[in-house]
């Protein structure tokens, strides 16, 4: 195979294969034998495969400034690249057809990530694309030409353009264990402190017993001791480690650099704490409902029961506890089990228009690398789809 490429892009994942494709098309496109992506483990696109629950997630309708964690004018950079390239519409030009459920988070017509990286492989494939697997770089290092990539196995290819697109350090089954930020950080970009995002929630277990496997749709409020830090609503689940769900999701990046993590658990936002009080005074003294059951139809079953336990027959402490269920957070579930990665590659030396380097000419560093990151819903795929595709249209002009 012939090892001089004008670009190679590290990484197989969701902007390493929308970088590859918007190469291979439109204005200035290059031939697929003048581009290779370069894969850390056995196949493409592992990580895209598992978004949404296997659905893929792709994108959200409501995609803001508000949904990302970063540097604010980098993010707003991104916003106004996002606008111009529209990767929905992006995605439909390749065949992939999308729609927004309830929420407005967008999904395959087939809910099959699967099928996503499938037109994605075969576009490629028609093309002629160089995808080289199993090829995990430790080195990229400038010469005259361009950069000598070197793997782990001694192998040394050239390319006269490189994007980073390797991943953080979420999810390491999907070859992300945050190694990877080596190869930036050795041209001297700065790595920020790095924390699992997106990701379930360990808690104190004696309030939680036997609560395992219930789900309920709850306002939740994360509180650094009394202070209240950040709110959501959605879905929380419980588990026999803590909690999980999409609720939990939104604001686990924040929980590893407080002092005092509680989850304020609200699971009837839509009634008072008043209006629950008459609520259940009325119940008791109606009287036929066994007062272990009293929460009986406002809260799952076994829930009620827990909480009757915990306050007995005091209606204004069980309100209480209904409106605000207090649960000591004790740790995640780390890196392993995170969606995505807090922190990242520092954007001050990115190029928030092209994603090039400002340390190094011809280096491109996109995705879940970067010290962006997005709230659950498709807003971490969206800027992954963005910025790589944004880098390849940078990278086609400067090869012109």
């Amino acid at each position: 195979m012939n090892k001089l490429f004008k670009v190679a892009v590290l990484g197989g994942g969701a902007s390493g294969l929308l970088s590859a494709v918007e190469l291979l098309s439109g204005d200035n496109a290059l031939s697929g034998k003048d581009v290779v992506i370069l894969e850390r483990t056995d196949r493409v696109g592992k990580k895209l495969v598992a978004t949404g629950n296997g659905q893929g997630n792709l994108s959200n309708v409501k995609i803001s400034i508000d949904n990302y964690s970063g540097s604010q004018s980098f993010i707003l950079s991104f916003i106004e690249n996002f606008k111009r390239i529209k990767p929905v519409l992006y995605l439909k030009n390749l065949g992939i057809i999308t729609e927004a459920d309830e929420t407005g988070r967008i999904y395959p017509v087939s809910r099959q990530a699967n099928s996503v990286l499938d037109i994605i492989r075969q576009y490629l494939l028609s093309k002629n694309c160089n995808v080289i697997t199993d090829f995990k770089a430790v080195g990229v290092k400038a010469d005259s030409i361009g950069f000598n990539i070197i793997s782990e196995r001694g192998e040394m290819l050239t390319a006269e353009k490189v994007v980073l697109a390797v991943g953080g350090k979420a999810a390491k089954q999907f070859g992300t264990d945050g190694t990877s930020y080596a190869l930036a950080t050795a041209f001297g970009h700065k790595l920020t402190s790095l924390y699992p995002s997106l990701v379930q929630l360990k808690t104190e277990k004696e309030s939680i017993k036997g609560l395992k496997g219930i789900k309920h749709n709850v306002a939740l409020t994360l509180t650094d001791g009394e202070k209240p830090v950040k709110t959501a609503t959605g879905d929380l689940l419980f588990t026999d480690f803590g909690v999980s769900g999409n609720v939990v999701f939104k604001v686990s990046d924040k929980v590893q650099i407080l002092e005092d993590p509680t989850l304020n658990i609200d699971f009837v936002p839509s009634i008072s704490e008043a209006v629950l009080v008459n609520i259940l005074k009325r119940r008791k003294e109606q009287g036929f409902i066994p007062q272990k059951e009293l929460l009986n139809g406002i809260v799952h079953k076994k829930l009620g029961e827990k909480i009757f336990a915990l306050c007995g027959n005091d209606v204004i402490k069980t309100a209480k506890a209904i409106k605000c269920f207090k649960l000591k957070v004790v740790g995640t579930l780390g890196f392993d089990y995170a969606q995505t990665t807090k922190g990242g590659i520092k954007t001050d030396d990115i190029n928030p228009e092209t994603f090039e380097s400002k340390l190094q000419k011809g280096l491109y560093i996109v995705g879940e690398m970067l010290d962006v990151d997005g709230e659950c819903g498709g807003y971490n795929l969206t800027f992954a789809f963005t910025s790589g595709i944004a880098a390849a249209k940078a990278v086609k002009t400067a090869l012109k």
